[in-house]
């Protein structure tokens, strides 16, 4: 039933699926070709008002759309559909009605629920009727083995498929199952895959491969990308101290420490089987207690109240009021239930301490997460703030760049006019002197006057070679 409904059904899914099952099974056989492959199902009334009310199944192929019942099927090709009206039913708001047009004629399908499923259902609809050749990913042909990660998302962009939103939306199952599936693509052989840390100075990465070597990795959800940061052969653990806490094991040497959130003694085994030595940290007798490990006081009190809670029920129930004589009569039946009741007690005991471990694990993990947040919080803060600091300082520059240019072009004009004034100057002083005749000129004590000198003239340079009263 996987072809109908997929790796990872809703429980609407799962639901159509009991209810159907056996329809389908036959459906398969008859109504779908070979090369024809389930995209969406959901369940639908077809022709309620015509009176007939065939409650069935609502189907979308890449070939075509079928509706699925006990008494009647149907299949149309997209290209028979011109067009479909989706709107909310008028009698219960909770509810789809879909109409589809074939040339002159329309079908109405009543009574489909509101939900996600239906949503996927009209998307991949209006995409096949628009764009049958393009092919489409969806919530029953996607395998969730696999993660789309960044450089899937992209391939399937390249390639030109279309990728329902519900998909992205049910593909993405939180950080851990994310980035196992991720890393498990990237290293199928691996023997390990778990969340984790490795610190010396700071901490580093939160997932650590064991495959060949010891990979440590910072994977980004937000990005779906998984960055390698640290790469270890199994010598680098070389006399490494190993210790078990109840939720963690962290692993020692001289460099910095790696701390795995679980399978501690699954990576202590892979160490022995390569033959690489290690110690286990001796702890006193009150310190292998769960609880008192990690040696944090507020984990110690937590731990000392449940044991104290613990030990006061089992006092009771030892200590408790003796059955009177007229008890000892009674039935046999009446003990047995006495006894079914206190091994039901102490089961839902059992199971709140386990609730109550579960949520203190979820609370570290979330106070973890929040101070991650707040450090990278800072960090684009400080980042923002060297970057408005350089822009400032670039601005700087710029203005001093230009004010220069400015300085610059205002003493280049001083200097030309002043360079136009004495040339205007020469120019006046040549005009004012003049002589009437080498005689005056020689008087004067400017012979022989050369061209372009204050009181040259034609007249006085007869014979024309820029130089007068030279004889």
């Amino acid at each position: 039933m996987q072809k109908w409904i997929g790796k990872r059904p809703t429980m609407g899914q799962k639901s159509l699926k009991t209810k159907y099952e056996k329809l389908l099974l036959q459906a398969q056989h008859t109504l779908l070709t070979s090369n024809e492959k389930i995209l969406k199902v959901i369940e639908a009334e077809c022709d309620k008002k015509s009176g007939r009310e065939l409650d069935g199944v609502f189907a979308l192929t890449t070939e075509s759309v079928l509706f699925i019942s006990k008494r009647e099927n149907m299949k149309y090709k997209y290209s028979q559909i011109s067009d479909i009206d989706v709107r909310t039913d008028g009698k219960d708001k909770s509810e789809w009605q879909l109409t589809i047009k074939i040339g002159r004629s329309k079908r109405t399908f009543d009574d489909i629920k509101k939900n996600d499923d239906t949503q996927e259902f009209i998307e991949i609809l209006e995409h096949m009727i628009a764009n049958q050749s393009q092919d489409i990913l969806t919530t029953v042909t996607h395998d969730f083995d696999y993660f789309l990660h960044a450089e899937r998302l992209e391939d399937l962009r390249t390639r030109e498929v279309k990728i329902t939103s519900f998909l992205m939306k049910r593909d993405d199952m939180g950080f851990t199952k994310n980035g196992e599936r991720l890393l498990r693509e990237k290293h199928k052989n691996a023997e390990l895959i778990i969340e984790g840390f490795y610190q010396d100075k700071q901490k580093k990465g939160n997932f650590i491969v064991v495959d060949n070597n010891v990979l440590l990795y910072q994977y980004d959800n937000k990005e779906r990308k998984a960055e390698q940061i640290n790469k270890w052969s199994y010598t680098f653990f070389t006399n490494a101290v190993i210790d078990h806490f109840a939720i963690k094991t962290v692993i020692n040497n001289d460099e910095g420490k790696l701390v795995l959130n679980s399978s501690g003694k699954a990576f202590a085994n892979i160490l022995s089987k390569v033959n690489i030595p290690f110690t286990f940290k001796k702890r006193k007798w009150h310190q292998k207690i769960l609880g008192f490990r990690s040696g944090e006081w507020w984990k110690k009190t937590i731990a000392s109240l449940v044991y104290l809670f613990t030990l006061l029920i089992i006092i009771a129930i030892a200590f408790g009021e003796e059955p009177k004589e007229s008890d000892s009569i009674k039935p046999a039946t009446e003990v047995s239930n006495s006894e079914e009741e206190k091994v039901e007690k102490e089961k839902r005991l059992a199971e709140e301490k386990e609730k109550q471990e579960e949520a203190r694990k979820q609370e570290e993990k979330r106070l973890a997460e929040e101070k991650e947040k707040q450090e990278e919080a800072r960090k684009q803060e400080e980042k923002r703030l060297a970057e408005e600091k350089e822009k400032q300082e670039e601005a700087r520059k710029q203005e001093e760049k230009r004010l220069a240019e400015e300085q610059r072009k205002k003493e280049e004009e001083a200097r030309l006019a002043e360079e136009k004034r004495k040339a205007e100057e020469e120019e006046q002083q040549q005009t004012n002197v003049y002589f009437k005749n080498c005689t005056d000129a020689r008087a004067a004590g400017a012979a022989p006057v050369h061209r372009g000198e204050p009181g040259y003239a034609k007249h006085l340079d007869r014979d024309g070679d820029g130089i007068g009263c030279d004889s």
